[in-house]
């Protein structure tokens, strides 16, 4: 027995120390352009299968590994893709080989294979002795395949498209924002000369990328024609992706010139493909949605869609589309009259872009004008870049109306130089004004006296006192007894179809009859 245990700790101990030995092992550090690489030949592979299925899904599946890709790319592993996946003969090459070489980047360090990279070198790493004329072998066999594979993805256009799209992203996030206009206007007419259905994803980001190098260079104005002809032509398609970027490319656009109505007119007379569209054009489709809203008053729907792009948008990152959506969210809710939920201003990453609107949603909620103001003044220029200063212009009434109510509440009788002076209003004539406003909105429950220049507040009668109670109880005990009585007859007096009630006689052959019919309907399914 005393064995067996010391043979058992023997294994317990080994399996442990094992288990220390894979948790200590380094990370396998190749060169970057090799990841990179590779990264790439798995989105070439998955277009590949796009091509030969002629399957939508595997071309978004290669849109959302730009991501991926984008963070790996670099000068020597641009100009080694167009090397591989371009054709030579192609009419862009040389343009595009112009573009990637005049950009000047610093030496980046070795990266972390990819999962796929480093079960390679391991695999390659670890070679039996006895065996390596088989994997010679399989070597060249694996050589010769990759090859075929090159060779065959030369005469694809898709590969093309996409890497040139590569391309324009790198100069984009290089600041080469001409080059990149002029690579991505390349791309767009490319693609469109092909007209193959497999190339609507990468022209919709062909589009995105280019209307955004527009907007950086402050040409937006510009395109606004050339965007709305690429939209009827994508309607035209049913091209439900192009739809869904081109649609939020125009609002963006027009909103940017704050052209609210020609951008609800659009709105109106158009409508969101949700079928294929990605789930960020659907957030931002929504965003712009509620902004329009929001400055045409129609607060309700407005704050909806806000809430709605929130949700949707991602959560693990786009934290700068989140600010700005709950910024408007924000003030879109104050002005529905509800206070936000002091979480919303504490949120991870979102503390000091909120900050200057909580002090707007403290002041609001106490009713201190003044504290607006202040607020107004110290963070103008914060409101103004962010869009929503004409929206919290608007809060000034809502903060003057809660101020009036705690009035009201706490004086019986008050002069309206004072209710000026607390409301820090700019004049007594305004104050009597606006009090007389908030007592015919229903506001307050107040009169004013013009000889004493007073506001007087009525006694806030106690409501347990009235027979207000016993009428509500009596409503919803009639709305109970009411449904109650329908709910039996329902079940007492089933609709009767016929005229009159058939005879015994009559109920045996119906039934014989149904029956044969089931009969009938039984040796049918078993056929």
């Amino acid at each position: 027995m005393a064995k067996d245990s010391k043979d058992q700790k023997a294994q317990e101990s080994g399996k442990v120390s094992d288990e220390n030995a894979k948790a200590e092992k380094p990370a396998v550090l190749i060169d970057p352009v090799t990841a990179a690489m590779l990264e790439l030949k798995n989105s070439m592979q998955t277009i590949d299968k796009a091509v030969t299925s002629k399957e939508n899904r595997f071309m978004s599946r290669v849109i959302r590994q730009v991501t991926k890709l984008r963070r790996l790319l670099s000068k020597k592993v641009l100009l080694k893709a167009l090397e591989t996946y371009v054709s030579p003969d192609s009419p862009v090459i040389e343009g595009v080989v112009a573009f990637v070489e005049g950009v000047t980047e610093d030496d980046v360090m070795q990266v972390e294979a990819p999962a796929t990279a480093s079960q390679e070198i391991e695999k390659n790493a670890v070679i039996d002795k006895k065996a390596e004329e088989e994997k010679n072998a399989e070597i060249e066999k694996k050589e010769r395949e990759e090859a075929a594979f090159y060779k065959k993805m030369l005469s694809i256009p898709e590969a093309e498209s996409f890497v040139q799209l590569l391309v324009t992203i790198y100069l984009l996030d290089k600041k080469y924002l001409d080059n990149a206009i002029s690579c991505a206007s390349s791309l767009i007419q490319r693609a469109q000369s092909f007209n193959r259905r497999t190339m609507d994803q990468i022209l919709s980001r062909g589009y995105f990328y280019w209307a955004r190098c527009m907007e950086l260079t402050g040409k937006s104005s510009q395109i606004r024609n050339e965007l709305l002809a690429a939209y009827r032509t994508t309607a035209l398609k049913h091209d439900q992706i192009g739809q869904a970027t081109l649609l939020n490319l125009l609002l963006r656009n027009y909103l940017e010139f704050n052209l609210y109505e020609q951008a609800d007119t659009l709105m109106r007379k158009t409508s969101f493909p949700e079928g294929d569209a990605s789930n960020n054009q659907l957030a931002r489709y929504l965003y712009y949605t509620g902004r329009i809203k929001a400055v045409q008053l129609e607060y309700t729907d407005a704050f909806l869609n806000l809430q709605q792009a929130a949700r949707k948008a991602p959560q693990q990152s786009a934290l700068g589309f989140r600010k700005t959506v709950y910024k408007f969210s924000v003030i879109v809710q104050l002005l529905l009259g509800e206070i936000p939920d002091r979480s919303t201003f504490s949120q991870k990453g979102m503390i000091a872009a909120l900050k200057p609107y909580l002090q707007i949603c403290q002041a609001v909620r106490v009713g201190d004008l003044g504290a607006f103001h202040r607020a107004m003044q110290e963070h103008g220029d914060t409101f103004k870049s962010d869009k929503t200063y004409s929206l919290i212009v608007r809060l000034r009434h809502n903060v003057i109306k809660t101020g009036l109510k705690k009035i009201n509440t706490a004086y019986s009788n008050i002069s309206l130089e004072d209710v000026c002076a607390k409301l820090c209003l700019e004049s007594v004539e305004d104050t009597r004004f606006i009090v007389a406003k908030c007592i015919q909105d229903g506001v307050i429950d107040a009169t004013i006296d013009h000889e004493t220049n007073t506001m007087m507040s009525k006694a806030n009668l106690d409501i347990y006192t009235t027979s207000e109670p016993q009428m509500q109880l009596h409503k919803r005990v009639a709305f109970c007894l009411d449904m109650h009585n329908q709910a039996v007859k329902a079940m007492r007096y089933a609709e009767n179809t016929k005229t009159e009630w058939e005879s015994a006689e009559e109920r045996r052959e119906r039934m014989k009859q149904e029956e044969e019919r089931m009969n009938s309907m039984d040796s049918d399914d078993d056929f």
